[in-house]
């Protein structure tokens, strides 16, 4: 197989169809280099990132031989999904103080700073969302109090030993892209302190 050399998209023009507080979408005109276009490409943005288009982050908690997982009802698929623990970068915000925060709001679980290990970004659909995601693993989290109470949809927490989160991966059942990259990632690492 040859490569194609670089890849051009031109963008032609830019419709804001829509925004609220944390996103703009776009209808964008594209037209590649061969003269193929779409005049009406969709695009969600979101308004907030740190360079280089990290928008939110994803941590995994882990305490002792188990990681904690979050149950939420996710309205766009109308089901409950099991999610690493995950949201926003606010402004002036670095993803690690978010993923501290996030950890803190949506769990109650707390985390030294220098035990949060970063495990790279992920694209949760390059097609359509201009965002990255900073994945991390919060080691050895101690018990603290859940300040999040109001987030629609925010479920109960629930640990899972290493070999059941591992099965999750391999069964299939975790549905989440953005948390099965995160925790395929963790597993990965020679330096994480996890059983083999």
């Amino acid at each position: 197989m040859s490569g194609s050399g670089k890849l051009r998209i031109s963008l032609k023009d830019r419709r804001t169809v829509f925004e609220n507080s944390k996103f703009h979408v776009f209808s964008d005109h594209i037209e590649d280099a061969q003269g193929n276009e779409i005049k009406d490409y969709l695009v969600v943005a979101p308004k907030v990132f740190a360079l280089p288009l990290i928008t939110g982050v994803a941590v995994v908690p882990v305490i002792g031989n188990s990681v904690v997982l979050v149950r939420m009802f996710r309205h766009a698929v109308s089901k409950e999904v099991l999610e690493a623990p995950r949201g926003f970068v606010d402004i002036h915000e670095t993803p690690e103080q978010a993923a501290l925060r996030e950890l803190k709001e949506e769990t109650g679980l707390v985390c030294l700073p220098e035990r949060l290990i970063p495990l790279g970004t992920c694209m949760p659909e390059a097609g359509l969302i201009a965002a990255q995601v900073a994945l991390f693993a919060a080691m050895d989290c101690q018990e603290g109090t859940r300040t999040e109470t109001a987030e629609i949809g925010l479920g109960k927490c629930q640990r899972f030993t290493i070999e059941e989160a591992k099965q999750l991966l391999g069964d299939m059942s975790l549905e989440d892209a953005t948390t099965a990259v995160a925790l395929h990632r963790l597993f990965l690492r020679p330096d994480s302190d996890l059983p083999r």
